[in-house]
């Protein structure tokens, strides 16, 4: 977990795009105070899927199906919840 702002909370409008790439909580705090500002919002699920198959690919030389990978993330967070 990872608690807390980064930034001062008043500095978010709602013309702002707000990334995090923290991946466990899915929707950090700075996420849920951008989207409660109306901010557009990045999670960090998909860095975590593509970093993971890139080193498969990496690692193998297997080409791994990225979009498979992250319905499964998608699926193991949902459960995680």
């Amino acid at each position: 977990s990872h608690p807390g702002l980064p930034i001062d909370a008043e500095w978010l409008l709602p013309r702002h795009w707000v990334a995090d790439i923290v991946y466990m909580p899915l929707v950090t705090e700075l996420l849920a105070l951008a989207e409660g500002k109306g901010c557009r919002t990045l999670r960090g699920g998909g860095m975590t899927v593509y970093q993971a198959a890139a080193a498969f690919e990496l690692f193998t030389g297997i080409a791994p199906d990225a979009d498979r990978m992250s319905l499964h993330f998608t699926d193991l967070c949902r459960l995680s919840a």
